[in-house]
This record gives structure tokens, sequence and C-alpha cells, in this order.
């Protein structure tokens, strides 16, 4: 869904562009995807990913290497017919290969779930004892709307459900008063910053200044809303957002966006192991090149990784899937191929489901 939906906002992004193709999605498209996925997260050094999405045994199935995955969950009917595979998919692949696998319960979010479903998924969370996964305040329609049906934010109904009572990402949180990051903090409530595609779908920014000094991890969102997997992007645009919009240079630090990308961003999808290259943690590592011309001259570590550099290798637990170009575990051109065949069958079955 690269490129779908270009130039609306979240809303109409979903209903009209997004919802519409989903329903033709197959576990081929799924596999594909996820495939084409991981080319493009490896080529720019991402090790480990948290995803939010439907038919997520094709996509274990791909990533047995690396990956954190989450079940994604609408509910507007109180069926909870979505969480229900999500309960199977969680005991059957969480902590599989080798515990590289971890599986969060996601229910979408305050707006495209009930009551009953997200309090199930905190009763099946606890007894599971896995992460759940949720949008919060994404755009001001859903921070509004969430005031209007419950007279609560969404971080304050997600606290009256006992939600963060355990362990929490919540995506984007762009639309939060002080009130809400100051429970999101106490309650130790994970963050995850996507600033292009808050950008692209004008959701607003996020005020990262506030949440950094909790800690805050940073991420790419997929492909759809932000149109590649490029982490770096996001990693430089970070801080530079928060520069532009408080007209402070001072705020948000080279080392606070590395630990978000790295060591921070490890804990919030359970790994306590990883994003420190330090003895005894799980070997996901990568090289960068400082040779070339936007790395010279060299004269501050921190600041030249998070504004510029490109990723020559990426190491998973101790294995090189990437390297200078090549792939080991994957042929690029037969997955590019079976992703563009993928996504030609989806549209014809759309077109065909608009003239019936």
């Amino acid at each position: 869904f690269r490129s779908i939906g270009a130039d609306l906002p979240l809303d109409r992004w979903l209903q009209e562009a997004i919802w519409p193709l989903e329903k033709f999605l197959t576990d081929d498209a799924v596999r594909a995807g996820t495939d084409l996925g991981t080319l493009e997260m490896l080529r720019y050094g991402t090790t480990s990913f948290n995803d939010m999405y439907f038919r997520m045994d094709r996509m274990a199935e791909s990533v047995q290497e690396s990956g954190m995955l989450g079940h994604g969950v609408v509910d507007f009917d109180e069926s909870c017919s979505d969480l229900l595979p999500g309960i199977a998919f969680a005991e059957k692949w969480n902590g599989a290969a080798n515990d590289r696998i971890h599986v969060n319960l996601a229910p979408h979010s305050e707006g495209a779930t009930t009551r009953k479903v997200m309090e199930r998924t905190v009763e099946e969370a606890r007894r599971l004892n896995v992460a759940i996964h949720i949008h919060v305040s994404e755009t001001k329609e859903d921070r509004d709307g969430s005031v209007q049906r419950r007279g609560k934010t969404p971080p304050q109904y997600l606290d009256e459900l006992g939600m963060l009572d355990g362990p929490l990402l919540a995506a984007h949180c762009v639309w939060m008063d002080d009130e809400d990051i100051r429970l999101f903090a106490e309650k130790g409530t994970y963050i995850v910053h996507n600033p292009i595609s808050n950008l692209k779908l004008a959701s607003g920014v996020a005020d990262v200044m506030a949440m950094v000094r909790d800690g805050m991890n940073v991420g790419t969102d997929g492909v759809a809303s932000n149109n590649n997997l490029n982490l770096w992007e996001e990693i430089k645009l970070m801080p530079m957002l928060q520069k532009g919009t408080t007209l402070d240079p001072t705020v948000v630090s080279p080392a606070q966006v590395l630990a978000a990308a790295t060591s921070t961003g490890a804990e919030a999808l359970g790994y306590y192991d990883l994003g420190l290259l330090k003895p005894g943690y799980l070997a996901d590592i990568i090289l960068v090149d400082t040779t070339g011309c936007n790395c010279c001259p060299w004269n501050d570590p921190e600041s030249d990784l998070i504004y510029g550099g490109d990723v020559t290798m990426t190491m998973v637990d101790g294995r090189v899937l990437y390297q200078e170009g090549r792939y080991f575990t994957l042929d690029p051109k037969a997955v590019m191929e079976c992703a563009r065949k993928e996504n030609e069958l989806i549209f014809e079955k759309a077109r065909k489901s608009a003239k019936a």
C-alpha cells in the first residue's frame, strides 16, 4: 500500500484508501509485504520491529530471524472477533525463534474499539504476560472524540481500563496535554514517535521535548503513511522538528535521539539485552560508513550519525543478513516481483468489486 491515499488526512486515508483495499488481503500478500519490508529495514539498519496487522502467522514465518509482532484488533460491535485470532497467535508464537519473536495484543485505538474488547485485551495480556500496542491521540479528532464519548482523553481512558499498569507501547501521541504526558511517564508507558507519518497525514507534531525526558522511542510507521522504512530519516527529523517548533536549538540532544533508536527502543520491545554493544547482549549490530563526503570531516560522532551516514552491514542475533547491497536470506529480485504481483492482484479485486 505504499503511496496509497496520498494527500488525505488520517480518517479519510483509512476509510477511503486503506480499509477498502485491506479486505482483499491474502496470506500471500501479507507474506510478500513482510519480505519487502524486511529488505528495506535491513538496508537501513533496523534489526527489530514492532507491527500491528492481520494474518500474522505468515508474517511470523517470514521474520523468524528477528522481529516483534502484534495482531491488530478493530472492534466496532463488541464481537471481539478480531481479538480471538490475536490470542491464538500469541499462544503459538510468543517466544518463538529463540525468543526473537515477542507478541503484543494490539487494539487499534480508543475510537476503533469497544470498551468490551479493551477490557478483554487487558485481561488476556496479563494472562499471557505480553505487552499491548495501541495508537494513542494520533490526531486532534482522536483526542476530541474520546473526550466527547467518554469524558476522558485517550491516556486517561486507558488508565481507567488498567491498560497502563502493564507494558504498553503507545504509538504517535501527537495530541497530548501535560497531564497526559505526566500520566504516561508515571506509569512507564513507552511512547513511539512517528514524525514523518504524522507530517504526511497532517496529524501534527508531537511534543517530543516534553516526552523525551522520560525516555521515548522513534519509528517509521508503515510505508502507506510514510512511503519508506528508512529509520534514519525519522532519527534526523525527530530533533529538527523540535528545534524548529520551539525555536530552541538545544532541545533533544543527539544522545537522546540515539537512545530512542537503540537502547530505549529495545526495552520498549521487551528486550533488556539489546541496543548496546555490551558483553552478554544480543549481537544486533550495524556498521555505518563514515568515510564518505557526507561524513567529512568527522568532528562529532553522535551528531554525524543522526544527521548523516550510510548503513553498510546489518547483523541480527550474530548473523549478517545484509552487507553492501547483498542480502543473505532473501532474494531481492524475487521479493520485489512477488510484491508487485500481489499488489496488482489486490487492485484487480478492488476494481471488480467496485463494478459489481
